[in-house]
């Protein structure tokens, strides 16, 4: 396996092709669409809380609602595996770059229970 070791699920809102070519680059990536999650209605809530309870970090272009869920967890004690949030609007190609470079520079420890941005 690629990378430090996070283990990556995609919002719903992320393309499945962007998990398929991370996982073809040797990522340990599952898109809400493989997890048979895509189109059921699930709450922003709903998304990291089903990543981490398969110890997964949340990738996602809802960058206003997952900041303030991050927040609400926080204040109510709960945890997650790791937020990371990316303004819709990147080409594929350089969201699949830059998440690659992410995953093989920051260890689970480092993301877990934290929101990062992914900047250019």
């Amino acid at each position: 396996m690629r990378g430090l070791g996070i283990r990556l699920y995609t919002d719903e809102d992320v393309a499945a092709s962007v998990a398929r070519e991370l996982s073809l680059q040797g990522y340990d990536v599952l898109s809400c669409r493989d997890a048979g999650n895509h189109n059921q209605g699930l709450s922003d809530d709903w998304q990291p809380q089903y990543a981490a309870s398969d110890g997964r970090a949340i990738l996602t272009h809802n960058v206003v609602h997952f900041v303030r869920l991050d927040r609400r967890w926080k204040d109510q004690d709960r945890v997650h595996s790791g937020i990371i949030v990316v303004p819709n609007g990147s080409a594929i190609g350089d969201l699949i770059r830059r998440t690659a470079l992410h995953l093989d520079t920051v260890s689970p420890e480092e993301q877990h229970n934290l929101l990062r941005h992914l900047i250019r």
